[in-house]
């Protein structure tokens, strides 16, 4: 630990407890030739509790789209996993106050991260009213939604039997059983709410319910909303068997269904593109945000390839495909792009 005077841009600015901190394996990176600019207003280093204008060497930063100027690429990190239903992502405190002061009280945010752990890492939109800087809690909008189908049927049956090929939870298809007509829509829609579950063996993992205004006899809703189904994308239904006096058929996807579910450790991020880590801060003391002002500060030194000390890395991921999402979007930024000390 020193205690050193950074400059920033322009002129000296306050005293700060830093470390030197060393992030490439071989001291080798190439260079972006003629430096950037670090937006000052939005780049903190939240995990630095000494002063988080003192961006940290191994900081991952991106580029915000609307100005190509530089900022922190992660705002935070959850401290526990998040479920289909859940309304609350916890990050630590200092980390909560960062995301009040850069983007507000409520708005939106990224979540990076698997529903499983080693799954796919997606980017989610998670819009949140609440922010509480003493626990971390982030209150959101629940993230997962339930896919949802409809089946048109041309011409209003009046007799007959139905079929439908429905996806399974295992991704393998089923076939119903015989859906007898009947000419109350109740009885028909719990008839296809029978079939539904003994073909996909889950009870209540299809619901089939009436097209608002619209006779049975014309067409139903499937809500892919039970055990193994809820919050994921499936596969359209298929009307194998048509109704006696249906001419046709057709299924259009509603609401395409979104995994809300991540795990723990997922990334939180601005949704201003510095989301996607470009660089790092590289080798040495960091680099000062311009003080009083917290104004716009000289990136002098911008990695763009070289070989990257994974403990070094702030934020870097715990879980294996979330560290390739990081990895895969800094390969090849610059002459061969960064590679990772874990990767060999």
């Amino acid at each position: 630990m020193n205690t050193a005077v950074l400059l920033g841009r322009p002129g000296i600015g306050t005293r700060s407890s830093i470390s030197h901190r060393i992030v490439s394996q071989d001291g080798n990176f190439v260079w972006l030739p003629g430096g950037g600019i670090i937006d000052g207003a939005k780049a903190r280093d939240p995990g630095n509790t000494d002063d988080t204008l003192a961006l940290r060497a191994g900081l991952p930063m991106g580029r915000v789209t609307a100005s190509g100027k530089y900022a922190n690429s992660f705002l935070g990190v959850t401290s526990g996993a998040l479920t289909n239903s859940g309304t609350t992502v916890t990050v630590s405190a200092a980390q909560a106050a960062e995301i009040v002061r850069r983007v507000g009280l409520t708005g939106t945010l990224y979540l990076i991260g698997p529903p499983t752990a080693a799954g796919t890492v997606r980017v989610l939109t998670a819009t949140y009213s609440a922010v509480n800087t003493t626990t971390g809690a982030i209150t959101i909008t629940a993230l997962g939604v339930n896919e949802v189908q409809t089946v048109n049927l041309v011409t209003a049956a009046t007799a007959g039997n139905l079929r439908l090929i429905v996806q399974k939870v295992d991704g393998t298809y089923a076939l119903t059983p015989n859906i007898a007509w009947s000419a109350t829509d109740a009885t028909l829609l719990a008839s296809i709410n029978t079939a539904l579950d003994t073909a996909t063996g889950v009870v209540g993992g299809i619901v089939a319910t009436a097209i608002a205004a619209t006779d049975t006899d014309l067409g139903f809703v499937l809500t892919y909303s039970g055990t193994g189904y809820a919050g994921n994308s499936w596969a359209l239904a298929e009307v194998h068997t048509l109704f006696t006096s249906n001419t046709g058929s057709n299924v259009v996807r509603t609401t395409t269904g979104v995994d809300g579910r991540l795990v723990t450790a997922s990334l939180v991020a601005d949704t201003d593109g510095s989301h996607l880590p470009r660089t790092v801060i590289p080798d040495g003391w960091g680099l000062q945000i311009a003080q009083p002002t917290a104004g716009d500060t000289d990136f002098p030194q911008i990695p763009v390839a070289g070989i990257l000390r994974t403990d070094m890395v702030i934020d870097y991921p715990a879980d294996a495909s979330t560290k390739a999402w990081v990895r895969a979007a800094m390969a090849g930024v610059g002459t061969g792009g960064f590679v990772f000390t874990d990767q060999f």
